[in-house]
Parts: C-alpha cells; structure tokens; sequence
C-alpha cells in the first residue's frame, strides 16, 4: 500500500473546487485510491493560509490529517502554525517530527509557488494511481508536488 502527500496549487477558488470535485468522484470510482485526509487552503495577502471549512467539509469532511496540519502550520507563518497545530492535533504529530517527515526542498517549491491569492489541495492518499491525480492537476493548470509517506 503506497501513501502520499499531494499538494496541488491553482490560480484561482473556482478550478481548485473543479480538481477536488474530480478527485473526490475519482475516489468514488472505487479503484483503490483513497483520500485519507484532505483540506482546501487559500493564502491571504498577509500571508497565511485560511482552510477553507465550507469546501473541505462537504468533500472530505472535518477532520483534517497530521501531516496536512503540520504543513499548514509550516506555510503558514505563525498564525498557519496555530491552526495547523490545531488542525492536526488529533494525529498527535509534533511539529518537530513533521521535520522529519516532510523533505525541506520541497516545502520550500511549495512555498514559493502558493502565492497571496492563490489555492491549494493538500490531501493525504493511499494508492493514488501513477499519473492520474496529475492529469487531474495538470489539466486545471495547476501544479502538483509529491511526497511518499512512510510510517
């Protein structure tokens, strides 16, 4: 069983909801693919990151995973910090342990392309099939970054 960390970023609200529309129904297909934890996050023009509760609810529900909290928290300056602790606080993962689970190079490509005014998907996956989540991401002009998880 494979588990990633996908984290898709998009110019604007309305294709962000499009690929995590088409997500959610590729999960539905019934291939294996399984969206353990997903969250869709705006970043202000002051720089945090705001989860968007209306849309991550109605296709992932509430409860928002570790490893998509603590990145949160890590893109998004001291008040992400807050919520991302927040947020992830029932997996019981400490920001420092995330240290060690998250690769730094790629926090950081995360966090030059998320730009103030842009969005983000960031969901946590078991067998996410080779290049459809991409074409998905790809094909709303978005950019994707991935990290398999190890536990």
């Amino acid at each position: 069983m494979t588990q990633k960390l996908i984290v898709a970023t998009f110019d604007n609200l309305d294709v962000t909801q499009r690929a995590a529309r088409d997500l959610h129904n590729f999960e539905k297909a019934g291939d294996g693919f399984k969206i353990e934890s997903g969250v869709m996050v705006e970043k202000t023009a002051d720089g945090t990151l705001h989860v968007l509760t209306q849309y991550t609810e109605s296709y992932w529900g509430a409860v928002i995973g570790a490893i998509s909290g603590g990145l949160i928290g890590l893109l998004g300056g001291l008040p992400g910090a807050i919520a991302g602790v927040a947020a992830g606080a029932g997996a019981g993962l400490a920001g420092h342990a995330l240290e060690h689970i998250l690769d730094k190079k790629l926090t950081s490509e995360i966090e030059l392309e998320l730009r103030a005014g842009s969005f983000a998907l960031i969901l946590e996956v078991k067998n996410p099939p080779e290049y459809e989540v991409e074409n998905v991401v790809l094909g709303y002009g978005g950019k994707v970054f991935t990290q398999s998880l190890a536990w």
